[in-house]
């Protein structure tokens, strides 16, 4: 497979996940043992402003980069036309994106213990985003919130690819009217 390829072998798919939990394990365990207890609600704080702010990327990444951007736009193509292939960004992109968008810029505005918690935050929220995105495509559920998930992606893949941008959540889908 070309280093740059969105179509995945099983291991390398689900490697993603074991990657992103080791990620997110690390940083949970840094920000626990060496962040000031003066500052561990506040990092709280940090850490559930960026699962919010998580949700925020995910619906514009996906309404507009993977929908509207070439070669963006073609690559997640291959993903409406095989929804249950192996498809995914690589790693190292994805990685790479979040460090240079993300850490590095609230680690420059704040200081490294804001910008790890922000980060810890954004990552819990993009393997949220990874499973649920999985779960539509793979899985039977009998829960409600996920049973609903995949009725509306479901429907995003259907009809014209110009509603329900959100995997996660619907939020944005309802504030920019888009669901």
């Amino acid at each position: 497979m070309p280093l740059f390829s969105i179509e995945h072998s099983r291991f390398t798919y689900f490697a993603d996940f074991v990657i992103y939990c080791a990620c997110v394990a690390v940083l949970a365990a840094f920000l626990g043992i060496a962040a000031p207890h003066a500052l561990r609600w506040e990092l709280v704080a940090w850490a559930l402003g960026g699962l919010a702010y998580w949700t925020l990327i995910e619906y514009g990444v996906h309404r507009f980069v993977l929908h509207q951007v070439p070669p963006f736009r073609a690559m997640h193509e291959l993903h409406h036309l095989h929804p249950r292939a192996y498809i995914g960004t690589p790693t190292f992109v994805t990685l790479t994106l979040f460090v240079v968008l993300a850490f590095l810029p609230a680690w420059w505005l704040t200081n490294l213990w804001i910008a790890s918690a922000l980060t810890l935050g954004v990552l819990l929220g993009y393997i949220t985003y990874s499973v649920t995105h999985h779960a539509a495509h793979h899985w039977r559920s009998s829960s409600k919130w996920m049973k609903r998930r995949k009725q509306l992606h479901g429907l995003h893949h259907q009809f014209g690819h110009s509603r329900h941008f959100g995997v996660t959540t619907s939020l944005w889908d309802h504030v920019f009217r888009s669901s």
